[in-house]
């Protein structure tokens, strides 16, 4: 029996909780595969799910630095749908908000180590990913 893995890429806006998992999961990109054997009864090509699985994260304070958890795909589904659903995000401040805080509170340095604070907590999983990748290309250089 032959199987196929479709991997796709979903974003959540906000964080979110699997019951796969054990702790909440930060808002980010995640990377979701799913294992399908064909339907051989069909006259039409069709598929059957076996297993749904969606990459994280390693633990805080753990030496995981990623980790592979299976997932409900109806409570993925779920938890997409509740996201997209949620508040969105407070706006970010209008140029002319942000200089004015800029200029009348803050020096450069703290303006702009806010603004590199934030960027970072909303792209966090994909540098996650980047470090990792980073890391095993440079582990299969030294034993190459």
């Amino acid at each position: 029996m032959t199987t196929r893995t479709t991997s796709e890429t979903i974003t959540f806006l906000h964080p979110f909780l699997l019951s796969g998992a054990d702790e909440v999961q930060p808002a980010g990109r995640y990377i979701v595969e799913t294992d399908e054997v064909p339907i051989q009864a069909l006259s039409f090509p069709a598929y059957r799910r076996l297993s749904t699985f969606i990459h994280l994260a390693g633990r805080p304070n753990s030496s995981e630095l990623a980790r592979v958890v299976h997932i409900d795909p109806a409570e993925l589904a779920a938890a997409l749908a509740g996201d997209a659903q949620a508040p969105e995000m407070a706006p970010t401040p209008t140029h002319r908000a942000a200089t004015a805080a800029h200029e009348g509170k803050r020096g450069a340095r703290e303006f702009m180590m806010d603004c590199w604070k934030r960027w970072l907590a909303r792209n966090a999983t994909e540098l996650r990913w980047t470090a990792l990748v980073a890391g095993g290309v440079a582990m299969a250089g030294l034993f190459t």
